[in-house]
């Protein structure tokens, strides 16, 4: 498509005559073959669309770092559908659902133990990850801590979230074996969790698979808790794209891979 072939359709569709798009532009002959020559092109750019497979939507929990598994588990989906591509959304947990709900994603991978009461979304687990203590170099006495029984001193920020308080709530039982109970401090929001975690002025209770664990000044230490990963996606929708993701992300992980 070029210039000219654009000049002469808006011409053409203007005065509704090549005739007289002709006369005030390109002899006739010209003009048809300029618009014929762009029909064409548009008519080969339409069967190529209709011909592409469509891309999985998928959503994932933005403070997760999956650059460790989902490029492997695309490349084994296009291994078998060469056509296979994925768009991402990165949301917080009420955003996946939402858009799941609204059919603005096809499938989300989110913490299995938030998903099991939805039951609009057939939920299907795919792995497990841990849980992690994350803390900075700047915490106090930050050299000394060696396993989870070192952090009762500390203040361990949550969100102020139904979800989060529940999985808090939880973890107090398997903060038993540690034989202290964590002393969990409400704030706004995860941003202001991870500046209090960053400044040194608390510890977060995070998973295994959150961004933040990269940073290079701050650690983790892991718990001896298992959270669920799963698939979720509407119960009222048939998608051979989902079911293909589906195939390969549970061989992936099946065969071992983290």
């Amino acid at each position: 498509m070029n210039n000219r072939q654009i000049e002469c359709f808006l011409e053409a569709a203007r005065l509704l005559n090549f005739t007289r798009a002709a006369e005030n532009l390109l002899p006739q002959p010209a003009v048809s073959r300029y618009i014929s020559a762009l029909e064409e092109e548009l008519r080969r750019t339409r069967q190529s669309l209709a011909n592409a497979a469509p891309a999985l939507r998928l959503g994932i929990n933005k403070s997760w770092q999956t650059t460790g598994f989902l490029p492997k588990v695309v490349e084994m989906c296009q291994q078998r559908e060469p056509k296979f591509r994925v768009v991402y959304e990165c949301l917080d947990f009420r955003e996946l659902c939402e858009g799941l709900k609204a059919k603005q994603l096809d499938a989300v991978i989110a913490l299995g133990n938030d998903l099991q009461d939805t039951q609009e979304f057939t939920v299907e687990r795919i792995t497990s990850i841990r849980r992690v203590i994350l803390y900075s170099d700047l915490l106090p006495n930050a050299d000394t801590l060696m396993t989870p029984d070192d952090f009762y001193p500390y203040d361990f920020l949550i969100t102020d979230d139904p979800l989060v308080r529940k999985l808090a709530e939880e973890s107090e039982l398997i903060f038993q074996d540690y034989h202290f109970v964590p002393r969990f401090r409400t704030v706004s929001n995860q941003e202001t969790v991870m500046c209090g975690v960053e400044n040194g002025t608390g510890v977060a209770l995070l998973d295994e698979w959150c961004h933040a664990r990269y940073h290079p000044h701050l650690h983790c230490i892991h718990v001896d808790e298992y959270m669920p990963v799963a698939l979720a996606r509407r119960r009222d929708t048939e998608s051979s794209t989902v079911e293909l993701f589906w195939e390969c992300l549970t061989e992936y992980f099946r065969n071992g891979g983290v």
